[in-house]
């Protein structure tokens, strides 16, 4: 099982748009490398598929998240594929006194042989997130550009 969690100084609305929308978060958290597609047009909500495409090692790799469930300012759950991995996920938030509390919950749920690897790719998928909510907080503190 993976789990992290943080606090970031921003009312909880900035925080689940952010996160909610990762066509338009994740240039700002990796300007120079990832493309990503949604699918269908619109707002995000459950059935929407996100096909992120990245460089990594010389090569291009790709992941599928996929929206299962969307409730406003509160949780967003998905599922995704990500090589031999079918991680279940779900980021919760949670208003606090001057911020907002984000808790990422999954599972990397591998495929077949890579099965024997589970406690090794939640370590893995542990780390990622920890970074990933880190960045996040990085940049929706960072002071507004004047």
């Amino acid at each position: 099982m993976m789990e992290t969690s943080i606090f970031i100084a921003r009312p909880v609305e900035n925080v689940f748009q952010f996160l909610l929308n990762p066509d338009q978060s994740a240039p700002k958290m990796d300007p120079a490398g990832s493309f990503v597609a949604k699918t269908p047009a619109g707002p995000p909500g459950p059935g929407t598929t996100f096909v992120f495409r990245q460089r990594n090692l010389g090569r291009m790799m790709e992941t599928k998240t996929h929206y299962t469930a969307v409730e406003p300012n509160r949780k967003i759950e998905f599922d995704a594929e990500i090589g031999p991995m079918r991680p279940r996920c779900s980021l919760t938030f949670e208003a606090t006194e001057g911020g907002t509390k984000v808790i990422f919950i999954g599972n990397s749920n591998p495929l077949g042989p890579a099965k024997l690897l589970t406690p090794l790719m939640d370590r893995m998928g542990q780390k990622n997130w920890s970074w990933r909510l880190a960045k996040v907080k990085e940049i929706l503190e960072a002071p507004a550009p004047t």
